[in-house]
C-alpha cells in the first residue's frame, strides 16, 4: 500500500512539474517574440583575449507582444549542444518600456570547447533560456522556454536588407 502511494505521488511530481513547464513557455509565447541567430568570431581570441578558444555570440532578437511588458531578464543560457559553453556573469536585461517599436536584440557570448567536436552551423540546434517578465501592471513572471537556433547573423542581416 505504501508503495503504491509514493508511486502516485511521484507520478503527480513529474505531471505537476510537466505542466508548469508548459505553463512558462505559454506565457512567455504569448508576451514575446523570439529568434536567435549566432555569430561565429572571424579570428581567435576576438571576444576573449585568450587565443587559444574560439567564441561567438548569440543574437537574441526580441519583440513584445504584450503592450504592459516592461523588461525582460534572461537569468540562464544553455545551448544543448555539449560543445557550447555560454557563462553568464550578469544577468541580460532587454528593455521595452520606453521603445517605440517593442524591438529589443542583445548578444550572449559562448565559447566552443575543442574536445567535444569542430561545429561548423548551430542553424536548427535547441538552446534554452530561463528568466523573468517584468510587467506594468502584474507580477513578474518567471519564464522557462527552448527555442531553435536560426541561421547565422550575418546572412540574416544581409537577407533582411535585400528585402
Amino acid at each position: 500500500m505504501a508503495t503504491i502511494l509514493a508511486l502516485a505521488a511521484l507520478i503527480l511530481s513529474i505531471l505537476y512539474f510537466i505542466l508548469q513547464a508548459k505553463r512558462k513557455q505559454k506565457l512567455f509565447n504569448e508576451a514575446v517574440s523570439m529568434q536567435v541567430n549566432y555569430l561565429f568570431q572571424e579570428r581567435p581570441g576576438q571576444y576573449s583575449g585568450d587565443y587559444r578558444t574560439k567564441s561567438g555570440v548569440f543574437v537574441f532578437q526580441t519583440e513584445r507582444k504584450d503592450n504592459e511588458l516592461k523588461n525582460m531578464v534572461i537569468k540562464q543560457v544553455k545551448p544543448d549542444h555539449s560543445a557550447l559553453v555560454v557563462n553568464l556573469e550578469q544577468i541580460v536585461v532587454i528593455p521595452f518600456e520606453n521603445k517605440r517599436e517593442g524591438n529589443s536584440d542583445v548578444s550572449v557570448r559562448f565559447k566552443l570547447l575543442k574536445k567535444n567536436g569542430e561545429i561548423t552551423t548551430l542553424e536548427g540546434k535547441g538552446i534554452r533560456i530561463a528568466g523573468v517578465l517584468n510587467f506594468a501592471n502584474r507580477k513578474p513572471k518567471a519564464f522557462s522556454t527552448l527555442l531553435k537556433i536560426g541561421e547565422l547573423y550575418q546572412l540574416k542581416e544581409l537577407s533582411d536588407q535585400a528585402k
